[in-house]
């Protein structure tokens, strides 16, 4: 399985951070921007596993790792 790595920019991250301290975002928007800030292997962030991710979001490591791959391959 290839492990992709998220890495952000402190543009993105504060771009990030935005959609999670307003509440005019919609569900995903929310979850999809909780996701990277902790996938985040940049001198900005401190990534967690994707498991740990899955298990405080309650959803399905799968998840994580398809976001990831979007995110890196885009």
């Amino acid at each position: 399985m290839v492990k992709y790595k998220v890495t952000l920019t402190k543009t993105e991250r504060e771009e990030l951070k935005a959609i999670l301290g307003k509440g005019k975002h919609s569900s995903l928007q929310f979850r999809n921007a909780c996701i990277l800030l902790n996938c985040d292997e940049g001198e900005y962030g401190k990534s967690l596993q994707n498991e740990q991710i899955a298990e405080v979001l309650q959803i399905n490591s799968k998840t994580v790792e398809r976001l990831k791959q979007r995110f890196v391959e885009e």
